[in-house]
């Protein structure tokens, strides 16, 4: 299994794992933070309660605004691009069909060199004029061999369902890092399947030498950078040198994630939110584990809504 399929197997666990400890500790906070919203007692575990409820409902909102705002600064993008759609060429048809590709290229009028994957249900692939006209035949096999391994992955579907999960799940940071390694890692695997097809690396590494110049200009501010042909030094540096890309994920993530899920396992399946009057000091460290991802995962999700302004 490649490394791309791996990343998404262990996300797509952590992510049901992570979501049914989550829910299972909501169906526990509710009844106490609705009891204190209607005049109840301030206990410590009702001010937990209400703490966590807040944060997360803070950080959910703030993920899936940023999410979906990024969702449709894309689309409208697309249709953009779209309203500037020109009819295939000659020479882009014979190599699409060849490919299997027959039907299934939009070519749009534009002078900065770029392709990209697009839609979910039936995937397309998107080439630019000025991409076209700065390879040559065999270089631009090899951009549509890579976009076909998208193509026929569903790519876009993938990265928005993994981008979701990230969103969903702000206290588990976690998640975020495997998803931007993820994104990395179908990049990578798409460039392995055009380099087998190809035979080779030359031509790959050729039309993206050809389009680096370029590639500060090319940001067209895509929901996932999957399915475009991103053009960084570092991609160009593994197909040259074939150095894998090894996952590191942070050791502040790694505690966050797995205090808070620990912390949230607790509260839920211990009853830990109703501790004797002797025990309540043991309340503290779970909540504050738990406090602590939530406000860590806030504060990102804030920051993505008001840096990242949808284009």
């Amino acid at each position: 299994m490649r490394t791309a399929d791996r990343v998404f197997g262990v996300l797509v666990l952590l992510a049901l794992g992570s979501s049914a400890v989550l829910i299972a500790l909501l169906a526990v906070l509710l009844p106490r933070g609705f009891a204190f919203a209607t005049g109840g007692a301030a206990d410590p575990a009702s001010v937990v309660a209400v703490l966590v409820l807040i944060l997360a409902t803070v950080g959910v909102s703030l993920g899936l605004t940023s999410l979906f705002r990024q969702l449709l600064a894309t689309l409208s993008l697309i249709r953009t691009l779209l309203g500037r759609r020109v009819t295939v060429s000659r020479r882009v048809g014979t190599i699409a069909a060849a490919l299997g590709l027959a039907g299934r290229i939009d070519v749009v009028r534009d002078l900065r060199p770029f392709s990209f994957c697009y839609w979910f249900r039936s995937p397309r692939i998107c080439l630019s004029t000025g991409l076209i006209k700065r390879l040559n035949d065999e270089e631009l096999r090899a951009v549509l061999l890579h976009e076909r391994y998208h193509l026929r992955q569903r790519d876009p579907l993938r990265l928005v369902v993994a981008r979701y999960f990230a969103a969903g799940l702000y206290v588990v940071p976690v998640v975020e890092e495997l998803v931007e390694y993820y994104t990395v890692q179908k990049e990578v695997a798409a460039d392995q399947a055009a380099v087998r097809a190809m035979g080779g690396v030359r031509e790959l590494a050729s039309a993206l030498f050809k389009a680096l110049p370029d590639a500060d200009d090319v940001d067209l501010g895509l929901l996932v950078p999957v399915g475009s042909l991103s053009v960084t030094e570092a991609r160009i540096e593994q197909l040259v040198d074939g150095r894998s890309t090894p996952l590191a994920l942070s050791r502040a993530s790694v505690v966050l994630s797995g205090g808070a899920l620990a912390a949230a396992a607790i509260l839920a399946f211990t009853d830990g939110l109703h501790p004797a009057p002797f025990s309540v000091p043991a309340l503290v460290g779970p909540a504050s584990l738990l406090l602590a991802a939530a406000a860590s995962g806030a504060a990102h999700q804030l920051r993505l809504v008001v840096l990242r302004p949808a284009r």
